[in-house]
């Protein structure tokens, strides 16, 4: 298919051609002989797509199969050139159902192993993403049930058709620190030293360490922080095994310090 993935517009449940051509395994029917085609449409945006297979958005069913989520899901990507990637063409839709809808979305994440579509869009990133946009404060109590769910069955890095659910519990420890700065910390400090438990220098390997990224979320979300508990923590992050975690906290340790 001469596209940028087979999660785009061109095969959408949304999409005006497509209307009544989604089977019961979520694959597209093939348009009969003789039927034209008319404009895309998007109808769950009622937005005209000119490019239909360069363009892209959670609520694909290959990102939300079977359920067909109503309200739309974070942005509007389309391609960015050679060599391939996404951008964002229309930021996501804000209203109070849709902030609603995504934070009951949010209360159904958990640590189950589940799999993905082999691109970099994801829906559990995207809502937590929108709603740290919003600074929506009615999230919190479902991100901080997300921020501290077990993650050890992710300790190494689940192979490419599974969601690496570490980066969903780091974004959710973020986000936390983002819309609420220091108010929830004593909540979440602990994740400061997760995956860290039995760390031995000799046999530590940076590539490895898949919770990590849960260690480099939550510092970047310290930077949100303005207590003298966040600065405790960033020194503590100064002698993290990885080097992106030292690097950052280093980075937001000397923007406090000015």
């Amino acid at each position: 298919m001469p596209n940028g993935g087979s999660d785009c517009c061109g095969t959408c449940w949304f999409n005006s051609n497509y209307k009544e051509k989604i089977t019961k395994e979520g694959k597209i029917a093939k348009r009969k002989k003789g039927v034209p085609k008319s404009i895309t449409k998007c109808l769950l945006r009622d937005i005209e797509i000119s490019n239909p297979f360069w363009t892209y958005c959670a609520n694909h069913p290959k990102h939300t199969y079977p359920d067909k989520i109503e309200i739309p899901i974070g942005p509007v990507y389309i391609n960015d050139g050679y060599p391939y990637s996404r951008k964002i063409w229309l930021k996501p839709t804000d209203n109070e159902n849709v902030r609603v809808k995504l934070i009951d979305i949010l209360s159904k994440f958990t640590n189950k192993l589940n799999e993905k579509y082999p691109v970099p869009l994801n829906i559990e990133i995207e809502t937590i993403l929108q709603l740290v946009s919003y600074k929506e404060e009615r999230a919190i109590e479902q991100l901080l049930r997300i921020a501290n769910i077990d993650v050890k069955t992710y300790r190494e890095k689940p192979h490419g058709m599974y969601n690496n659910k570490v980066v969903t519990v780091g974004l959710a420890a973020e986000g936390i620190l983002k819309i609420c700065k220091c108010k929830y910390l004593n909540k979440i400090e602990h994740l400061i030293k997760i995956g860290l438990d039995n760390y031995n220098p000799a046999n530590y390997k940076e590539a490895k360490d898949n919770i990590g990224i849960i260690r480099y979320h939550f510092v970047r979300g310290l930077e949100f922080c303005d207590s003298a508990k966040s600065v405790e923590l960033l020194k503590i992050a100064q002698n993290d095994p990885h080097s992106e975690i030292r690097a950052f906290a280093n980075e937001i340790l000397n923007k406090k310090k000015k």
